[in-house]
């Protein structure tokens, strides 16, 4: 008969997290954790949409962004860099911007519609003073989730601000390129949120403890 460790967990786990954070830092790093709690099973949602987690039944979510919801117990873990990229191939036809006016009048954004209100998310920067401003610039295309955002920047159709560990492998390699460094939007928070219980589960804690120390990396420091 197999001894079951002490230290292990078992059981299931609903997980709500953005569709890029699974891909690119859940999933490659599941293996060892399942190896560690090898009767511990994730049901793992991902999306760009708000879930609500109490009547969808789900344990925890990764949340990026600024939250509103007060019914929740929300761990933070700190702020990651938005930036902003063009593509080489949209550098091939427009010069990189240098400041934020250059952005009105000779450039184009790929648009974003936030998944929750449907409305296009505007250019924002925080300026040399510290406050956050917001330019009016022109798109062509409009999206609503992050893999289509990015890919439609890989096309040429515009710039776009996003997280760096969205797209660091995209810019090692080249296809990329970073533009106005000191122009960035404010870094957004990332949080763990989970509903209010009376006794929170071994097993969530587990994840909690593990996601915290897997993201440690990606954040700003």
């Amino acid at each position: 008969m197999f001894q079951v460790s002490p230290h292990q967990v078992s059981g299931q786990l609903r997980i709500d997290v953005p569709s890029r954070i699974a891909r690119r830092v859940i999933a490659p790093a599941l293996p060892t954790l399942l190896r560690q709690h090898p009767r511990l099973r994730l049901v793992l949602g991902s999306s760009d949409r708000v879930v609500d987690l109490v009547q969808q039944g789900v344990d925890c979510a990764v949340c990026v962004g600024f939250l509103h919801e007060s019914s929740l117990v929300v761990r933070p873990l700190g702020t990651i860099a938005l930036i902003n990229c063009a593509s080489s191939a949209y550098l091939r036809e427009h010069t990189a911007p240098e400041r934020p006016d250059d952005l009105t009048s000779r450039h184009w954004m790929v648009g974003y519609a936030s998944p929750t209100t449907g409305r296009e998310q505007p250019w924002e920067y925080v300026s040399e003073n510290g406050v956050a401003r917001v330019v009016d610039v022109p798109s062509q295309v409009l999206v609503n989730n992050a893999e289509s955002y990015i890919a439609c920047c890989r096309a040429g159709l515009g710039l776009i601000q996003i997280p760096r560990f969205d797209v660091q492998h995209l810019l090692d390699a080249a296809e990329l390129i970073e533009v106005m460094p000191a122009y960035r939007a404010a870094p957004l928070p990332v949080s763990l949120v989970y509903p209010r219980r009376r006794q929170r589960s071994r097993r969530l804690a587990v994840f909690l403890d593990w996601f915290e120390e897997l993201v440690r990396s990606h954040m700003q420091s």
